[in-house]
């Protein structure tokens, strides 16, 4: 799932969530794990900006383009694998990659592209710009999926209806998995007892403003400006600004609810399968060749969103402007509206290495991983073609090095297997804000000091979204294609520079903070300072002109 591990088994927040049950104001509005902002874009350029230049805690890449000499020679790769991203969007054009295989004529004078054929031999048929793995062959998609706790419950509860015998182990695996479970399904079932009678409300009291005043935006704003005698558009007016309180707005009311009814209908759906619209077995991690070549698919906002920040085209007038000059995109698709499954997340790793990625990013997180030993051995075979990993550390506002969460760079059983302990060019990333302050971590980031290793700008960031259009999400989900974009800018400038090099370059020049504190995500009341040096391992935020003017001291400029 695009980075949404649950609060209390309530999914993603904004803000912190502790041991008391959870308010409206912070019930998850979608499965992926981020926030759709209903504020305007004016700062949401602050991630490429410069703490000294321009006051805001970015990356300092347009500081770096601007002051360093950079030349941008080579091309660097960046695998998005992720929702699925328009490649049509117009501030996308030209940082698509084009797989050099399924491109130009073939011997019989047809366009590879569109020949219907597997030019290249990789068992991917027209692979131009990546693939989907979580289609169907007749070009279909799955869209929603269940979790994996759903899947790992209607796995067990199969073994014990069988007579399997359970080992020790396996029992008390399966009694957590369905505590889980549970008070993840009454969760939602008592968001939607309360949320069901305040929609029947909402949507009149919208019918009643807009016959009698024609209003189309229910804003605080908007209803605040509302001047009138009427009673029944006090009524209105009045009890709209009630949910304006409770859930940030009326727009967000309604992404809530939606998202609370799609979890009982897919998510914690027991029932559900979609799997059949792929047509493998999941599970059968020799079955390699399924899916289709749409890249884009039903909802490539999150994805879409993510390729941007990195590669979004700049200086070209429209939209925004990505943090790297040369880059291209290689779009994967293997994450749907639930949790992305292991097979998809391997497969997509191995064809991301195979066609010559540089860089992985991965915006998303599940709380199980049942085949994390094949998903290990792709991230293996990634770390040794030096191949950098990114990776969005979760929107839960809690303590990684406490809790797990998948994917993840410890190696299962490694010591049995004589593997590395860790996948050694993987790089956690948390959310940082703009402003540097007691408010600087993103107050849903989650941390670690040991499991998270840098910070990134995570939080209110403007970018690109399907159909043209540009919109502002928070998250680690927008964090790490930020720190994402940062190598690939770095690496660029250097043309022998591998994925070992850019990480321990950029993790040596963090930007650091004498004896900042910041409030600890999480805390019960938020106003719990910690040094913000405690929250990982390197204490510091991702600066890309720091790390570029000590390459160039390094290893001299290119």
């Amino acid at each position: 799932m695009k980075i949404k591990l649950l609060c209390l088994l309530a999914m993603m927040s904004l803000t912190a969530c502790d041991n008391a049950k959870i308010s409206p104001r912070n019930y998850p509005e979608n499965p992926k794990g981020f926030e759709r902002s209903d504020s305007p874009a004016e700062y949401g350029d602050w991630f490429l900006k410069d703490p000294v230049k321009d006051q805001y805690e970015g990356l300092s890449s347009n500081r770096a383009l601007a002051e360093l000499g950079l030349k941008n020679e080579r091309e660097i790769i960046v695998a998005v694998i992720d929702s699925g991203v328009d490649i049509a969007h117009e501030d996308l054009q030209g940082k698509i990659w084009q797989n050099p295989g399924e491109t130009g004529l073939d011997a019989s004078g047809n366009d590879k592209a569109t020949n219907n054929l597997d030019d290249d031999n990789n068992g991917y048929v027209d692979d131009v710009h990546g693939w989907n793995f979580i289609g169907g062959s007749d070009g279909s998609h799955i869209n929603y999926e269940t979790l994996e706790m759903t899947r790992e419950m209607v796995r067990y509860d199969k073994r014990i209806a069988t007579g399997q015998n359970l080992t020790d182990a396996e029992k008390a695996y399966y009694k957590k998995v369905e505590a889980e479970y549970n008070a993840a399904r009454k969760d939602v079932d008592e968001r939607l007892e309360k949320m069901n009678p305040e929609n029947e409300k909402v949507t009149a009291y919208k019918a009643v403003l807009k016959e009698k005043l024609g209003l189309e935006e229910y804003t605080k704003q908007a209803l605040e400006k509302i001047q009138t005698k009427e009673t029944n558009i006090i009524e209105a007016r009045d009890y709209l600004l009630e949910i304006t309180k409770e859930y940030r707005s009326v727009a967000r009311f309604e992404r809530v609810l939606e998202n609370a009814q799609n979890s009982v209908t897919y998510l914690l759906n027991k029932e559900f399968n979609p799997r059949t619209i792929v047509g493998d077995d999941p599970d059968d991690f020799s079955q390699i060749h399924y899916g289709n070549n749409d890249v884009t698919g039903p909802d490539a906002d999150h994805g879409t969103h993510v390729a941007g920040i990195i590669a979004a085209k700049r200086g070209n007038g429209i939209g925004i402007d990505g943090v790297a000059e040369n880059v291209k995109i290689m779009a994967l698709r293997v994450v749907p509206n639930g949790d992305e499954r292991d097979k998809d997340i391997a497969l997509a790793v191995k064809y991301a290495v195979a066609n010559g990625a540089h860089i992985i990013n991965m915006s998303f997180g599940k709380a199980y991983s049942p085949s994390k030993s094949m998903v290990d051995a792709a991230f293996l075979e990634a770390a040794q073609k030096g191949v950098l990993i990114f990776h969005a550390a979760g929107n839960d506002s809690k303590n990684n090095d406490l809790v797990p969460s998948y994917p993840s760079r410890n190696v299962q059983n490694a010591a049995a297997k004589n593997l590395p302990e860790k996948i050694s060019t993987w790089v956690e990333i948390g959310a940082s804000a703009k402003d540097k302050g007691l408010g600087m971590v993103a107050i849903f980031s989650n941390y670690g000091k040991q499991d998270v290793d840098i910070f990134a700008p995570g939080f209110e960031l403007n970018s690109t979204i399907p159909g043209n259009k540009y919109a502002v999400f928070s998250g680690t989900s927008m964090a790490t294609p930020a720190a994402a974009g940062a190598a690939a800018l770095l690496m660029s400038n250097f043309s022998s520079m591998t994925g070992a090099q850019a990480k321990a370059i950029l993790l040596h020049e963090s930007r650091l903070y004498d004896k900042l504190e910041v409030r600890l995500p999480g805390s019960a009341k938020l106003d719990i300072p910690v040094p913000f040096a405690d929250l990982s391992s390197t204490g510091g935020v991702m600066d890309v002109f720091k790390s570029i003017s000590f390459a160039q001291m390094l290893i001299g400029q290119n």
